[in-house]
């Protein structure tokens, strides 16, 4: 060590040269002096790491020296210090280590270190660290010590004192969440426990039974009863539950709002906690919430029919947009009950589409005398409504029918505003159905009555596809003669000598340009066209089975009187084997070179509109105006509407049945007495009435779409009533006056058919598709043909009529073509 007082003469070259080396760095020199002028700084390099308890600094020239603890060696504090002239300061701090107070001491050595007195710091133990926490402040001037006695009885019996009903219901009520309604399971058992440890079973009972006979409706479960109120077409609706294990039925003793929520294992206590958290909070797990459950909607009766009908198209839509693999929608008829099996909130939004749909249901009505003076049975409306996808009911007066349905918003969002409503649909399917088609009568004839051979009724079962409506829903019989040895002559000869109306070729209709458009843009002329003066005859031979009306309680009459008798009957078209049709194609190729013809028509007929005097009395005088018939034919080509064929007025219908018993088939001829619409097909599109008719129709060959409106006014000349309107048969007016007419339209059917040469007529195969009126049914038949497919000059009437009956009863006859085998029996 250097001493201060020494020369530097005295000291050694080694010690000059550390003094030097001192010397050139000043700021590592003065680090010491720089501590001790600024005490208050700390060096993290040099000072303990401990945390400081106390924030107090000692300040250079205060405080004790580090050594004035203890006693210097002669007796006098800080003798050291005194002796040297240094000061030092008291680094006598508290610092914290772990949980262990230590206190910072200085420690003299009793040495010099560079010339200076040498000490060092100790840390003494100051024993364990406690937390002392704020005083309690009185809240009230009474909470302050008073110095009274305590009454320690009176504090007892205070405690036994049972606590009040409604300070326990509303301790029970705190515990309820203010916002969250789906918490996670943790959250949600944790809440349980807390109701279940903090309360008694009786008083947890006591807040479930409070709830329910008071009227905190906003209390129980009211976002899921909200539908049942808010909705008026729901009856009943259930909480939405999950679906655990691996039924989704509810376990039988649990009710629905704990299913999922509650095990066998499951206390009583636990329950009736949950029960509060479900019913009453309305609270659920997140978790339980994310996987499927179900819920289940009773619907009004009106409601359930209209989702049920047809193809269920709500629940079939709904279930290709929203429901994903194990999700579905099950629907109870019996119970007018929907089952929605999703997620809580796909459960939801399905209830609020379906309110959207049934918010579109429409009702309208019209009088029943306007179809019939009839009661209509309730078997036909519920048939009806099942058809059209409508509900159909009485009024109370039972002189009105009111139809339901639901409208899409889709059809005015198309545009196809004034097409015809399925309240007009079911008019026209019931007025069709109850009223004779006007300006027709029928005849029926027998062959082989005259034997002395019984025959009988046999049932037709399977034929029901092919009859109308309101047909499929009675029982049908046709009328049959025992087998005959091959070669009888029971049918030899012909029960029909002739028709009522003559039979002659049609005229050629003319021909229209498919270049041409549909509708031209050209002002629509009034009366571009005009009817034609004579009237034509088409004849027509259907072969099929003529069926009876056969009630399992009461059979037809016998035969003689059943021919008297006007017995409900139908007629069913069939049509021979494919092979047989094959063959007789083959047979017109080569005899006629090849004139098969093949097209695609499409037919809409209209009915005069049906009118009445007063609302009062029309269901005992319903009117039809004796105007004829009208049925306009579009020519079609590659699945598209080229234009109108032809536009007929039908005057008058003649309808001949004839029964075969002892063949496979029967016969029904059909003769229209008409006039044509006479121009071309450009002028008969332009034409006003018919331009008003098919303009907003909608006609989609190619998908089987076709919607047009309900009713248009036509004008007919008078000469094509059956009477003078107004007048009465006998009276003369001028016969070319044109009266406009109300028209009903009644049908739309789709002919597709083929045409050949058959024996100097023409035989035709044609598939119908009639839609709602009668289905799809194929016939064949057989007709005189064109004037221009065969030479008509110096034909006999007469002959072509005897001619075209002897073949249309041979063709009848031949069983190889209905049955399939190779027999044949052909009359004289």
């Amino acid at each position: 060590m250097i001493a201060p007082g020494v020369s530097s003469s005295a000291i050694c070259l080694r010690c000059r040269l550390r003094l030097l080396r001192q010397s050139s760095q000043p700021f590592h020199a003065s680090s010491r002096i720089f501590r001790l002028q600024h005490p208050g700084l700390r060096r993290f390099a040099t000072e303990s790491p401990a945390r400081a308890v106390d924030p107090d600094r000692v300040v250079e020239g205060q405080g004790h020296a580090p050594g004035s603890e203890e006693q210097a060696q002669d007796g006098s504090p800080g003798s050291r210090e005194n002796q040297y002239g240094a000061k030092r300061r008291d680094v006598r701090k508290r610092r914290l280590s772990r949980n262990r107070i230590l206190t910072e001491d200085a420690q003299n050595l009793e040495s010099d270190m560079l010339g200076k007195p040498a000490s060092v710091i100790v840390m003494r133990d100051g024993g364990l660290y406690r937390k002392k926490g704020p005083p309690l402040a009185p809240d009230s001037p009474e909470s302050e010590p008073d110095n009274q006695p305590t009454d320690i009885e009176a504090l007892l019996n205070s405690q036994r004192e049972p606590p009040n009903p409604e300070e326990v219901r509303e301790n029970i009520d705190g515990l309820r969440p203010k916002t969250e309604k789906a918490l996670s399971e943790r959250e949600f058992r944790k809440l349980q426990s807390l109701l279940t440890d903090g309360f008694l079973s009786a008083q947890l009972q006591d807040y479930l039974d409070y709830l329910d006979e008071s009227s905190h409706a906003d209390t129980k479960l009211s976002d899921e009863k909200d539908p049942a109120s808010k909705y008026g077409w729901i009856r009943e609706i259930s909480p939405w539950v999950p679906l655990t294990g691996q039924s989704g039925d509810v376990v039988e003793g649990i009710a629905p709002s704990l299913y999922g929520y509650v095990t066998d294992s499951t206390t009583a206590k636990d329950k009736l906690a949950i029960r509060i958290m479900r019913e009453c909070w309305g609270l659920s797990m997140a978790e339980l919430d994310a996987g499927l459950g179900e819920t289940r909607l009773k619907i009004r009766a009106h409601e359930f029919i209209l989702l049920m009908r047809g193809t269920q198209r709500w629940v079939t839509v709904m279930g290709k947009i929203w429901l994903e693999p194990g999700e579905k929608i099950e629907a109870f008829r019996n119970k007018n009950t929907l089952r929605l099996v999703t997620t809580k909130t796909k459960a939801a939004t399905l209830i609020k589409d379906l309110n959207t749909t049934l918010n579109q249901v429409t009702t309208m009505s019209f009088a029943v005398n306007l179809v019939t003076s009839k009661p209509i049975d309730d078997a036909v409306l519920e048939e009806v409504g099942r058809i059209t996808n409508t509900h159909i009911r009485r009024s109370h007066s039972l002189r009105r029918l009111h139809v339901t349905w639901i409208e899409l918003k889709k059809r005015a969002s198309k545009g196809l505003l004034g097409l015809e409503d399925l309240r007009q649909v079911v008019f026209r399917l019931l007025l069709t159905a109850y009223t004779p088609q006007p300006a027709t009568t029928a005849t029926l004839r027998a062959a082989g009555q005259d034997e002395g051979v019984t025959g009988r009724f046999i049932t037709d079962m399977i034929d029901k596809e092919k009859l109308g409506w309101k047909d499929r829903m009675g029982q049908w019989a046709r009328y049959t003669l025992p087998l005959t040895l091959e070669g009888g002559d029971s049918e030899a000869r012909s029960p029909l000598e002739r028709l009522e109306l003559p039979v002659k070729r049609e005229a050629v209709p003319p021909k229209f340009d498919e270049n041409k458009e549909f509708f031209p843009d050209t002002p629509f002329p009034v009366h571009p066209v005009k009817w034609a003066e004579d009237l034509q005859v088409s004849t027509k031979a259907s072969f099929g089975y003529l069926l009876h009306a056969h009630e399992p309680s009461t059979s037809p009459p016998p035969l003689p009187n059943l021919l008297a008798a006007n017995h409900p009957r139908v007629f069913v078209p069939i049509t021979p084997h494919p092979l047989h049709l094959a063959k007789l194609e083959a047979i017109g190729n080569e005899a006629a070179n090849g004139l098969v013809q093949t097209k695609t028509t499409i037919v809409i007929r209209f009915w005069p509109s049906p009118a009445g005097g007063d609302q009062q009395e029309m269901a005992r005088n319903v009117v039809t105006p004796p105007a004829p018939l009208l049925e306009l034919r579009l020519a079609t080509s590659d699945g598209e509407i080229k234009g109108i064929e032809s536009v007929r007025a039908i005057k008058q219908t003649r309808i001949t049945d004839v029964m075969l018993p002892a063949s496979l088939v029967d016969l029904r001829y059909t003769q229209a007495q008409y006039a044509v619409l006479k121009g071309d097909p450009g002028k008969l599109a332009a034409w006003q009435p018919l331009a008003d008719f098919l303009e907003p129709a909608r006609l989609d060959l190619a998908h089987g779409k076709f919607e047009v409106p309900p009713h248009q006014r036509f004008p007919i000349p008078r000469r094509l009533f059956n009477y003078d309107v107004g007048l009465g048969p006998n009276t003369t007016t001028n016969s070319s006056e044109l009266i406009k007419t109300s028209y009903t339209f009644v049908g739309l059917e789709i002919h597709r058919s083929v045409s050949m040469p058959y024996e100097g007529f023409r035989l035709t195969y044609t598939s119908i598709d009639a839609k709602l009126g009668r289905g799809r049914r194929a016939e064949i038949s057989l007709d005189p043909g064109l004037e221009s497919e065969v030479s008509t000059i110096g034909e006999n009437t007469d002959k072509l009529h005897r001619d075209f009956l002897a073949t249309c009863q041979n063709f009848a006859r031949t069983d190889a073509l209905w049955s399939g085998y190779l027999a044949t029996r052909r009359g004289p």
